[in-house]
């Protein structure tokens, strides 16, 4: 179908074709009640306005030209979004304290095939324009990716199955001329729900709680073109920096309102409230327990209580797991005690990069901790937290030879001397009442024994 206005543009479907009408040749131009400027959409005279003339104006051309480029992404976001909304059957959705929400109505839903429904159901013909342009309004949610369910996806253009949501973009843009700029990245977040697995569609990872599969998304699936000039950590947008920096970094007094004690930053107030006065705890349902994250409170319903949501066990031992890749990790240190990751100085290898990464400290010869008292430098903060029990009074003693030591670990090492000296006395006396033969009898099911303690699988 040409286009009355501009014959050189042909569109293959009337929807497109309307949607180009009215976006560039309407005549129901938004005129601006500050400056007289005319818009072609409420969109477009919204960001203006708010851009334009909300609060203090740009001091530097730089400042000036970086607003306005945050705001044309911002439009091309919008309409790339409502592109995918209008002709595919994805779901959008949003989460909040645990609960999908709808994404138009903001109704919680609790299962994923309830939600698919509803917002087919009773959101067919909703105000796309209007929707998407309120969910990316505030400073917030201007960066984030709009999530969607893109579980059993197909065009609603010509109803072809689609394998993803990279591969619908494509077709879209391929087979219906849709204009869906690519160059702006961050549009949308895949997920497939279910009640009892939810799935990330772009590397097939399976986990039983949503927190655990978005923040992978998040941190796997998405651009983080924004960099923390202080600690490294990336972002994907300017706000989220801020955000950052400003519960992390931005020194000034923080009080804590239980003990009146002023901490450097806001990061460390709430993390010394929750430690110390133990307040914004999560709570048990089933008993008094109080917990300082959500995962220690998940292994406890699991452990305790028998709650069936975690069904990641692991085949060598009793313990469960919310996520597959932190059984893997389990099974991998304690059970099969693969050291995959290797120093790219000395060869050693580790478990994982964490370890790699305190390890490091040894070849930098980074020594940041100092002893308040007598100056010594340490590299880990564990090691002078042990170094300083070394200028106290406090003593650990032998009950058994009265030694005297000033660390706790160091006395449990020397009364294991004493268990092993003892227990060797032991075996040399039974060892003089038995024959040659009993002996060797003995030395097999200790091998036995041996063998399963290394493999694991005969532990009870």
């Amino acid at each position: 179908m040409p286009c009355p206005f501009c014959p050189n543009r042909i569109f293959r479907y009337f929807g497109i074709l309307l949607r180009h009408i009215n976006s560039e040749h309407s005549n129901n131009n938004r005129i601006c009640d500050f400056c007289g400027r005319s818009f072609k959409s409420v969109t477009n005279l919204k960001v203006h306005i708010t851009y334009a003339h909300t609060g203090a104006k740009s001091s530097t051309v730089e400042d000036t030209y970086k607003k306005t480029e945050l705001a044309r992404k911002l439009c091309i976001k919008r309409r790339n979004v409502e592109y995918v909304l209008q002709y595919s059957n994805v779901t959008p959705f949003m989460w909040y304290k645990g609960r999908y929400r709808c994404f138009y109505c903001s109704e919680q839903i609790k299962d994923p095939d309830v939600l698919r429904d509803h917002t087919a159901k009773v959101h067919q013909f909703a105000n796309l324009e209007l929707v998407v342009f309120d969910r990316t309004k505030n400073n917030r949610n201007r960066d984030a990716a709009i999530k969607i369910d893109v579980t059993n996806l197909t065009c609603k253009l010509c109803s072809k199955d689609i394998n993803n949501l990279e591969e619908l973009i494509h077709h879209l843009i391929i087979a219906h001329d849709a204009e869906y700029d690519v160059s702006v990245p961050n549009c949308l977040l895949p997920f497939k729900l279910d009640k009892d697995q939810s799935t990330c569609p772009i590397c097939d990872m399976k986990f039983v709680f949503f927190e655990y599969l978005l923040r992978h998304s998040n941190k796997n699936h998405l651009s983080h073109n924004y960099i923390c000039d202080i600690c490294g950590t990336s972002f994907q947008g300017e706000n989220h920096l801020k955000m950052h920096n400003r519960y992390y970094h931005k020194e000034g007094g923080y009080a804590c309102v239980h003990c009146g004690i002023t901490l450097t930053t806001l990061s460390k107030k709430i993390s010394h409230e929750k430690n110390v006065h133990m307040v914004n705890l999560s709570t048990c349902p089933h008993c008094p327990e109080t917990f300082k994250s959500p995962y220690f409170k998940k292994l406890h319903l699991a452990n305790v209580h028998g709650v069936e949501e975690l069904k990641i066990k692991c085949p060598y031992c009793s313990k469960v797991y919310p996520q597959e890749s932190i059984m893997s990790r389990h099974m991998r240190r304690v059970h099969l005690r693969e050291k995959n990751v290797e120093c790219e100085i000395c060869g050693d290898k580790f478990f994982g990069p964490y370890d790699v990464k305190l390890h490091m400290l040894k070849h930098n010869g980074d020594k940041k901790f100092i002893c308040s008292v007598c100056g010594k430098k340490f590299s880990k903060k564990n090691n002078l937290n042990t170094h300083l029990i070394t200028h106290t009074d406090k003593k650990f003693s032998c009950d058994i030879c009265s030694k005297e030591f000033t660390n706790q670990q160091n006395l449990k090492a020397h009364i294991k001397k004493h268990t092993d000296v003892k227990n060797e006395s032991e075996h040399k006396i039974v060892f003089d009442e038995l024959n040659d033969t009993e002996i060797i009898q003995m030395e097999f099911v200790n091998d036995e024994i041996e063998g399963a303690e290394l493999t694991g699988q005969y532990i009870q």
